[in-house]
């Protein structure tokens, strides 16, 4: 499938009242007005398109239908991955007509999947971007929603979090306890339970199976109420020294050239720990 590339810098067109306010939603307003159909890609995920309006979101940074069902106890983990392998590629059908999720709150979990990626998604103003003709998502909204409609959704949740809070230090960091009564709600204190000083929010996120947005709200509203802290950063620990080469006897004439490196790459065993190293460094 060929890929257009779709650069930030260029002179974007105005063609509504409200201008974008990062290069993400640019691009997305010209592919909207073009009635386009297919993915824009970024760095911080996608979102589909269907004529120009939007059916789909998704972002590493967000919780997915998948997840929203099986840690919401909704359906069992074996379920949802006969799903993804029976259903053909289209996981919402098999769904419907198994009877294992109702009409509605498949919809439901759609709707909270695509927010949740949105809020993410919409605000890269920095990267790479790419549209995908005619890709198809694995969960589609019956009904386009109009940019501008989604704009304005992930706008007023932004602005709520930073009515609560505002300070996005939280947003990202691991998060841990502070000294203080219980939280009111028993969604803050599940997230309080799971804030340990080594999780995000977006990890406390998939561990609880909730939203990413409605956990990062929890979050600020118990920062709010001086029950959790960002966790210090861990100290990284020293490298070891290194071992010197020994060098060849003085009293003896080399009769065989020392090699280059301290390991021979040859050796299966080095072999395995160097492609490992490398594999660690990527990450």
């Amino acid at each position: 499938m060929t890929r257009t590339s779709l650069a930030p810098t260029l002179p974007r067109r105005r063609r509504s009242g409200c201008a974008p306010a990062t290069a993400f939603e640019a691009v997305l307003a010209d592919l909207a007005a073009d009635r386009a159909t297919g993915a824009l890609n970024g760095p911080a995920g996608t979102v589909h398109l269907v004529d120009g309006g939007v059916v789909h979101a998704e972002s590493p940074q967000a919780t997915d239908v998948g997840t929203l069902l099986t840690r919401s106890g909704r359906i069992a983990p074996q379920e949802w991955e006969d799903c993804l392998l029976l259903s053909g590629g289209r996981p919402a059908e098999y769904l419907l007509a198994t009877g294992q999720v109702g009409r509605g709150e498949l919809q439901l979990c759609r709707l909270t999947a695509l927010f949740d990626a949105a809020f993410f998604v919409l605000v890269q103003d920095d990267g790479e971007f790419r549209f995908t003709p005619d890709a198809v998502p694995m969960f589609s909204l019956p009904r386009p929603m109009p940019v501008p409609d989604l704009r304005g959704a992930v706008g007023r949740r932004r602005a709520l979090l930073d009515r609560v809070w505002p300070s996005t230090r939280l947003d990202t960091a691991p998060v841990r306890p502070r000294p203080g009564p219980p939280p009111a709600t028993r969604s803050r204190r599940a997230v309080l339970g799971a804030a340990d000083g080594r999780r995000a929010p977006g990890d406390i996120a998939r561990l609880l199976g909730r939203s990413g947005y409605g956990t990062l709200l929890d979050v600020r509203h118990l920062a709010a109420a001086g029950l959790v802290e960002t966790a210090p950063l861990a100290a990284e620990p020293k490298p070891p020294a290194p071992v010197p080469f020994p060098a060849p006897p003085e009293t003896v004439a080399p009769s065989v050239l020392l090699p280059g490196t301290p390991y021979d790459q040859s050796d299966p065993e080095v072999s395995l720990l160097l492609r490992l190293r490398a594999a660690l460094e990527a990450l």
